[in-house]
C-alpha cells in the first residue's frame, strides 16, 4: 500500500498544476481588507440600525393599540361576511355573550 502511495505522490508531483498561484497572495491581502472595512461600516451602522429597530416597534405598538381601541368602541354587526360575528368561534371562546 506504501508503494501505491509513493506512485501516486510521483505521478501527482510530475503534473503541472490546475491552477496558477499568481496574484493569490495579494488576492487574499486584498479580501481581508475589504471584510475590514465591511466590519467597520457595520459598526458605524449599529446605533442607526438599532433606531430604526425601535421605531418599527414604536409604529406597530401604536398601530396595533389604535386598531385594538377602535374595534373594541365600534358596534358590533352581522353581516353576511363580517369579521365581528358574534357566532365566530373566535368570540365564543373569549367567554363573552
Amino acid at each position: 500500500m506504501a508503494n501505491d502511495l509513493d506512485h501516486m505522490l510521483a505521478r501527482l508531483a510530475q503534473q503541472p498544476p490546475d491552477v496558477s498561484l499568481d496574484g493569490f497572495e495579494g488576492g487574499v491581502l486584498a479580501s481581508l481588507a475589504r471584510r475590514r472595512e465591511d466590519l467597520r461600516a457595520a459598526r458605524a451602522l449599529a446605533p442607526i440600525r438599532a433606531v430604526s429597530v425601535g421605531l418599527a416597534l414604536v409604529v406597530g405598538i401604536a398601530a396595533g393599540g389604535m386598531a385594538a381601541a377602535t374595534t373594541l368602541t365600534e358596534p358590533h354587526r352581522f353581516d353576511t361576511f363580517s369579521t365581528g360575528a358574534h357566532l365566530a368561534p373566535s368570540t365564543l371562546l373569549e367567554g363573552r355573550d
